[in-house]
């Protein structure tokens, strides 16, 4: 089947397919969900220390950024909306094997080291009320636990996945909304473009240089609006509901963390939040003295749940979408579906046995969450350039969802600065697992595993 003709294609036509069954409104969800994520709850004290009061202009270049490669990705899903996202694009656009193994190898693990960061979170804050719990059980049993139980929804269904990401979605959301409502009263206290409030290592910088560091940070509260294009074929009508969802998803919660970010810093100091550990916690102590403080350390575990099942749903499509026939970069097997609940098992099983891996290799957050938007930055460099280079073939499939030339132009560049911003240590880690890509690729080149034709 033709790519032109994928684009409206029913659920009736496609029978041995994945089960169309999210509409505009789950999937918007899913995206403000996968958005909204850990992020928010644990940078925004680090964003302030970096921009003073100003943390919101962060935030908006942040969401600028993302949103121009969000329309980016509404386009080329317009044109291509099988599952496997930047992957898939990669593969029909630039029509070279390496590009292509690249972008799937640093999705990949964009999406596991994701899902290994959400466990981990969910073992330190869910045994925060009990101190006495043994160290084995915060390290090792609740992130097991918990990422064979995010493999269990993933592998039932898609509806499922939903069901859940639509209750953490709600209870995310509840938090930040109770923050903004909470600490309303001391909105307008301080000045909002104050740049020489922030922490002490970062006075005396460039007010333009410390906005665009912060967003960089920044941006890494707005992953997830690229998971969007990997379910495009559990979509009802992909053509019209996924780029209204990215675009939905993108402003809604650009407005949100600006929002939370101008209370944040008018209820406490740009250098106190950036010392805090738990920075929506001190908002609240202080904004509401009394208020009953567990609900902040639930919350964050709701919402890292949330993250992770998303970046599982997203890696285990990644798998599937680029292992069927026509692709032929990953083994068959990948693209086994369960024959009732209409999954792609195998996918998920192997996403779920390398965040395990992960988890037993390294203990540290930081250390699993620090390259992730380095990783996707990158592959949002190269999805531009592929819209820039497709709009210019004229033999290449039509856009039921076209945009300017400018958006792949100004994303690209807005993508590259914050590439540039980013932290040391990830761009190292970035280098190095590029190198490991590499590698891999030339093995795979050797044994004439990659010796496929990119399809049209």
């Amino acid at each position: 089947m033709s790519e032109g003709a994928a684009l409206t294609t029913s659920p009736d036509q496609e029978p041995q397919g994945l089960r169309r069954a999210l509409g505009l409104a789950s999937i918007t969800i899913f995206g403000i969900g996968d958005i909204l994520g850990t992020g928010v709850y644990g940078l925004v004290g680090r964003i302030a220390g970096m921009t003073g009061t100003a943390a919101w202009v962060s935030c908006v270049i942040a969401g600028i950024t993302a949103g121009l490669t969000g329309l980016t990705y509404a386009e080329l899903t317009s044109r291509y909306p099988k599952a496997g996202g930047a992957a898939h694009f990669c593969h029909v656009i630039h029509r070279n094997t390496f590009v292509t193994f690249f972008t799937i190898f640093f999705v990949g693990l964009s999406g596991v080291f994701s899902t290994a960061t959400g466990a981990r979170i969910i073992g330190n804050y869910a045994l925060a009320l009990l101190p006495g719990a043994p160290p084995v059980a915060r390290d090792y049993l609740v992130p097991f636990v918990f990422v064979f139980l995010l493999g269990a929804i993933a592998m039932r269904g898609i509806v499922l996945s939903s069901a859940a990401n639509a209750v953490c979605t709600v209870i995310e959301f509840s938090g930040l909304l109770l923050v903004i409502l909470l600490g309303a009263r001391f909105l307008g206290s301080v000045s909002y473009l104050d740049f020489a409030a922030a922490a002490a290592p970062h006075q005396g910088t460039p007010a333009a240089l410390l906005a665009v560091s912060g967003a960089s940070l920044a941006f890494y509260a707005f992953i997830g609006f690229e998971d969007l294009a990997n379910l495009s074929e559990e979509v009802i009508h992909p053509e019209r509901n996924v780029p209204l969802a990215i675009g939905l998803s993108v402003a809604g919660t650009i407005l949100i963390y600006c929002l939370v970010a101008l209370v944040a810093v008018s209820v406490v100091t740009p250098a106190a939040l950036a010392e805090s550990q738990s920075p929506l916690i001190d908002v609240v102590r202080k904004a509401a003295p009394g208020f009953p403080l567990w609900i902040y350390t639930v919350v964050p575990v709701f919402a890292a749940f949330n993250t992770a099942l998303l970046n599982l749903l997203m890696t285990s499509r990644l798998l599937y979408g680029m292992s069927r026939k026509g692709s032929g970069y990953l083994p068959p097997l990948f693209s086994y579906i369960h024959p009732t609940w209409r999954t792609p098992i195998v996918g998920v099983g192997v996403a779920v046995t390398v965040v395990i891996v992960l988890l037993l290799c390294f203990r540290d957050i930081k250390t699993l969450a620090s390259g992730t938007s380095t990783f996707l930055l990158v592959v949002f460099i190269l999805l531009h350039l592929a819209l820039i280079r497709v709009k210019r073939n004229p033999t290449a499939p039509p856009a039921a969802f076209p945009v300017p030339l400018a958006i792949p132009v100004l994303g690209f560049l807005s993508c590259a600065g914050l590439l540039m911003r980013q932290d040391t240590t990830a761009l190292r880690a970035a280098a190095t697992l590029g190198l490991v890509a590499l590698v891999v690729y030339a093995v795979q080149r050797i044994r004439g595993k990659l010796d496929v034709q990119p399809v049209d």
